[in-house]
């Protein structure tokens, strides 16, 4: 998450920065006091996936924010925005455009943008640098245009990995995220995600620096852990296949004994045993080849691991 940053209106400022939010308000009414928060979606993507930005602003008050308007430095489109007050530019219309109107005391307007590749034109290819101006003026206005103004001079921006052992970002739709499936002495083991919906952060990652804590149940754990970031970590309506692929070496001789824990987020493990009758909390394993094939069918994010 991206640093915070909480301003007063000082007046007629023209600041640069990555985040910068102007707002207006009557001259004879006292200064709201407002934020900013500014939330990778998520942090780390995997080089080709989508990156999303989540961005919200909110007035403490006393008085209302006149007018707000939201650009960015980026020329590129999104391919995903939505807002929850105001509006924005259709996706591919061209550049980021909202009109947000008037910002009330004690409250807030969050938006939420994706784009689909890297940043040539901002000075950080992980950052589409956002602007909020008081009247409505293009990026590209020189710094012309006056007003009231927060910024976050501190935000990072998204980083891009190419590790084999990672994959995903910001899904824009139910496209299967796997990490590397061609499995070596070097790469003993893959996972991938079928994403229960569309626009939210999927992001799959295994291999040796992957670890987490399980008492009791892991004693006889084989192959890798694998962490799975679905979502904000909640819990959903339907369950989604995580797939694991390991070296058949690698696992149980007799297929019958595999389970897997499952670390929740809250800390809580969970085994799940081979399927029975309904694809809810269990898993089904498959022989491919010279491999083993481990499907595993949850509600909510964490980590996973064969246990016997």
């Amino acid at each position: 998450m991206r640093k915070q940053s909480v301003g007063r209106l000082l007046g007629a400022l023209c600041l640069a920065g990555s985040f910068v939010f102007a707002v207006t308000a009557p001259a004879s009414a006292s200064p709201p006091r407002w934020s900013m928060t500014v939330t990778n979606l998520p942090l780390t993507v995997a080089t080709g996936s989508a990156m999303g930005y989540q961005v919200t602003i909110s007035n403490a008050g006393p008085s209302n924010i006149s007018q707000l308007f939201l650009v960015t430095k980026t020329q590129q489109s999104p391919a995903y925005i939505t807002t929850s007050q105001g509006s924005c530019a259709p996706v591919g219309s061209g550049p980021l455009g909202c009109t947000f109107g008037a910002l009330a005391a004690k409250s807030s307007v969050t938006v939420t943008v994706a784009y689909t590749a890297p940043f040539a034109d901002t000075g950080d290819p992980g950052d589409p640098v956002f602007e909020a101006t008081s009247n409505g003026l293009t990026y590209s206005d020189g710094g012309s245009s006056h007003g009231d103004t927060l910024t976050d001079p501190h935000e990072k921006g998204t980083v891009m990995s190419s590790s084999p052992d990672f994959a995903g970002g910001f899904a824009l739709s139910h496209v299967r995220v796997s990490t590397n499936d061609d499995l070596s002495d070097s790469n003993r083991q893959s996972t991938a995600v079928e994403p229960p919906a569309s626009n939210l952060v999927v992001t799959a990652e295994d291999g040796p620096s992957v670890s987490f804590t399980c008492k009791n149940i892991c004693n006889k754990a084989f192959g890798e852990w694998s962490a799975i970031n679905v979502g904000n970590g909640q819990t959903f309506g339907t369950f989604f296949p995580i797939t694991l692929l390991l070296r058949a070496s690698d696992a149980p001789n007799n297929l019958d004994q595999i389970k897997l824990a499952h670390v929740l987020d809250s800390g809580k493990t969970v085994e799940l045993d081979q399927c029975t009758t309904t694809l809810e909390n269990c898993i089904v394993v498959t022989p491919v080849g010279l491999n083993v094939q481990i499907k595993a069918y949850v509600d909510q994010n964490g980590g996973i691991r064969g246990i016997r």
